[in-house]
C-alpha cells in the first residue's frame, strides 16, 4: 500500500519540478486546410490502338535434365523432447558447420532437427561434415 503511496507521490513530485522548470507546453494550432483547386480541363486525347495478336503457347523453356532438383530433409539426430533444447542444438550445428538446419515438430513432445539435400551426394557429404566439425557419432556417415 505504501509502495503505490511513495509511486503516486513521487510522479507527482517528477511532473511538478518539469513544469517548473520548463514551463507549461504550448500546444500548437491548427490552420484551416484549404479547399483544393479544381483541376484544369483539357481535351480527351486518343489512345493509339494497339493491333491485337493470338497468344502463342509457351514451351517448357527448361530441359527436365535442367531442371531444379527437388529439395529433401534428413533428420539425422534422434528426437528431442522440448523445442528449446532442439533449437539450442541447432543454433551450435549453425555455429560449427554453417549449414540450415530446421526443426521438425512430430507430435507434440517429439522434434527432430533435419537439414536440406538435393541429392543423395550431397546428404553424404553434409553428413561427414557434421560427423567432423562438429564431432558427432552418426550412424549414416
Amino acid at each position: 500500500m505504501f509502495s503505490i503511496a511513495g509511486f503516486v507521490a513521487g510522479s507527482a513530485l517528477a511532473v511538478t519540478a518539469m513544469l517548473l522548470l520548463l514551463g507549461v507546453p504550448q500546444l500548437a494550432t491548427r490552420e484551416p486546410i484549404a479547399e483544393p483547386k479544381p483541376l484544369p480541363t483539357s481535351p480527351v486525347t486518343t489512345v493509339a490502338q494497339i493491333p491485337m495478336t493470338e497468344p502463342t503457347a509457351v514451351e517448357n523453356i527448361v530441359p527436365a535434365e535442367q531442371a531444379v532438383p527437388e529439395t529433401q530433409w534428413h533428420s539425422f539426430w534422434s528426437p528431442f523432447s522440448s523445442q528449446i533444447a532442439a533449437n539450442g542444438f541447432v543454433s551450435r550445428l549453425e555455429s560449427v558447420t554453417g549449414f540450415d538446419y530446421r526443426v521438425v515438430k512430430i507430435r507434440t513432445g517429439v522434434y527432430e532437427v533435419a537439414f536440406a539435400y538435393t541429392e543423395e551426394t550431397e546428404r553424404q557429404d553434409k553428413l561427414s561434415a557434421i560427423a567432423t566439425t562438429a564431432g558427432l557419432e552418426l550412424p549414416d556417415t
